[in-house]
């Protein structure tokens, strides 16, 4: 049980795509786990294979990041060459990086890189001889050729690295060698179908996600090996950055989905890939591997920020097996200048786009609960038609069904009713909304009565059941006649004179 605690501790406090969460090994003593099976608790298994989708959205840079990785410690899943392999043998070495990444040589930006930290501690006592002894273990890492490339060297500098157990920072020689560039999508088909596993490139999951962002022309392409104590962390992701203010960068305009969300309030990771769900790799199917599949959100603003509500589940603390046992946010950060969300999937496979979203507001400075839109129930229709939960339209419905309907016993057993019907068949029209203009606005027209009407509740004071069974019953009955005998009487009439 220590052991998965410390599994939870490095998904709640180190960075994503350099934890090694996974050479961490989940035992449980036979006592622990009679426990844990009498109070109906699923024992996570084990898999060394992690895929791992991150977004960032820094609005003080105006820039957004895409990234979906694949990372195991397993050379089953993905195998190197063996003389990057032997890397884990070599205490010299901290990392070893291969990447398209624009400019990633200062000198030669048309250039790839190779790129071989060494760890600063022995290299010497000024700056000619590290340079000197670094060139001599790196030149020997490299040899001619590496993965079919032939390197050239281009430089040495001092940087400052944090290590990958998100502690303190590590000096390193970093020793840079460029290679031919190649776009990312023959990079991507090349070294995933020489490195990764038959087995990964054929589960789809992450992987199909990372494929098709490959295509992308200003993605990038990064390999990294890091040595552990005892194996490699070895990792490939998919990135692409881009931008609405910075020449160099692609458009982040994606019909206008992607580049407002902080304005808007809503906050829709799916939108960033134009995908309507996300599924985990089938690597994982029939087994409980929650951490195995993440989902990062990072959002960086020049605002103070709140979580308000989110449209799956919140998970409070990860802290316990029971934790995790089903799918929901967990929020590292949910207040201030950055808010950091990660979503796990639990027992769950997949998860669709609409989920998947959450809502943010300006910061109260008040620890508030986060509302679960799933045990709430979200105006999915409205929602969709207006275009965000900050809607004031949105809120109106939301502030009159929890401040008023609720407040009652008749007003709750209308709610629960009414939610099995309206649940039914709404996800469906609101899908349809979004993909048709001309029924989202047709929408909007209709709903003008429903709040018009509704309007009236809050002149009211509703202090008794009698009270919300008079009120209720007579905006059922106005709505009746505005959307059902207005119309028929008309038509009517129509009809006579014709």
């Amino acid at each position: 049980m220590f052991k998965f605690l410390i599994l939870l501790a490095f998904l709640v406090g180190f960075s994503f795509f350099v934890t090694d969460v996974f050479s961490v090994d989940i035992e449980i003593m036979k006592e622990e786990e009679r426990i844990i099976e009498s109070m109906g608790w699923i024992t996570p298994e084990l898999h060394t294979l992690q895929e791992q989708l991150q977004i960032i959205i820094d609005e003080a840079n105006q820039k957004n990041r895409i990234t979906v990785g694949m990372l195991s410690t397993n050379p089953n899943d993905m195998r190197f060459p063996d003389y990057l392999e032997k890397l884990a043998h070599n205490p010299k070495i901290f990392s070893f990086t291969l990447t398209n990444q624009f400019a990633c040589a200062p000198t030669a930006i048309e250039r790839a890189c190779i790129v071989v930290d060494v760890k600063r501690e022995g290299l010497g006592d000024n700056m000619d001889e590290i340079r000197k002894n670094t060139r001599e273990i790196t030149d020997e890492v490299i040899g001619d050729s590496i993965l079919h490339f032939q390197p050239e060297f281009s430089s040495i500098t001092l940087q400052g690295k944090t290590s990958f157990d998100g502690g303190e920072e590590v000096l390193v020689s970093q020793a840079i060698y460029t290679i031919n560039k190649q776009p990312t999508d023959n990079l991507f088909s090349a070294l995933s179908t020489l490195l990764l596993s038959s087995d990964i490139r054929t589960a789809g999951g992450f992987y199909d996600i990372a494929e098709n962002l490959s295509e992308h022309h200003f993605s990038e392409f990064t390999v990294t090996v890091i040595p552990l104590e005892d194996s490699l962390l070895r990792s490939m992701k998919i990135a692409l950055t881009c931008s609405n203010i910075i020449a160099e960068l692609p458009s982040c305009d994606r019909e206008e989905k992607t580049d407002d969300q902080i304005a808007r309030g809503y906050i829709s990771p799916l939108d960033f890939l134009e995908i309507e769900n996300i599924s985990r790799s089938k690597i994982f199917e029939g087994k409980f591997l929650p951490l195995n599949s993440l989902v990062q959100v990072l959002i960086f603003s020049e605002k103070d920020l709140q979580v308000k509500s989110v449209s799956s589940s919140v998970i409070e603390r990860l802290s316990h097996i029971s934790d995790i046992q089903d799918n929901g946010w967990f929020f590292a950060s949910k207040s201030g200048k950055k808010i950091d969300a990660r979503y796990l999937f639990g027992q769950e496979s997949s998860v669709n786009k609409n989920n998947l979203a959450f809502l943010i507001g300006p910061n109260t400075g008040e620890d508030i609960e986060i509302v679960n839109n799933v045990d709430g129930g979200g105006c999915l229709i409205a929602t969709a038609a207006f275009g965000s939960e900050l809607a004031p339209q949105v809120q109106f419905l939301r502030e009159i069904r929890d401040n008023t309907i609720l407040q009652t016993e008749s007003g709750t057993t209308f709610m629960t009713g009414f939610n099995q019907f309206y649940y039914s068949f709404s996800p469906a029209i609101a899908d349809y909304e979004r993909e048709n203009p001309a029924f989202k606005e047709a929408v909007k027209l209709t709903l003008t009565p429903l709040l018009t009407s509704l309007t009236l509740l809050q002149y009211a004071n509703i202090d008794s059941e009698s009270e919300m069974l008079g009120y209720g019953i007579g905006i059922i009955l106005l709505n009746i006649g505005m959307y059902f005998v207005a119309p028929a009487i008309l038509i009517m009439k129509v009809k006579n004179r014709i």
